[in-house]
């Protein structure tokens, strides 16, 4: 099924916001064990995407939201991009700003 543009943004909106916040909280208890809090290694980044992701899933289950999005024949592998993309691209800004350029 085709997402309409408002079920699209909402959910890229909600998966940067849970990406965000992941990012800090990682960041916090990085920052509690003085380690850097920025720089990840390539699975670090790709731990915190999936982290990201499962904490959308997790969101839409607990708002309850299963029944509406399934009346809108949205199913999860629908939804899965919407909440990968917003952490892959956070992930590659982050990585990107904390490389020195050569």
């Amino acid at each position: 099924m085709w997402l309409t543009r408002l079920i699209a943004t909402a959910y890229l909106a909600r998966g940067a916001r849970l990406w965000l916040a992941t990012r800090l909280i990682v960041a916090i208890v990085l920052l509690f064990g003085s380690q850097d809090p920025i720089r990840f290694s390539a699975a670090t980044s790709a731990g915190m995407i999936v982290l990201s992701t499962t904490a959308c899933f997790l969101d839409v289950r607990r708002r309850r939201e299963s029944a509406l999005l399934g009346n809108l024949a949205v199913t999860g592998p629908a939804l899965a991009p919407l909440f990968i993309l917003p952490a892959l691209l956070g992930e590659w800004l982050v990585y990107a700003a904390a490389t020195p350029l050569r």
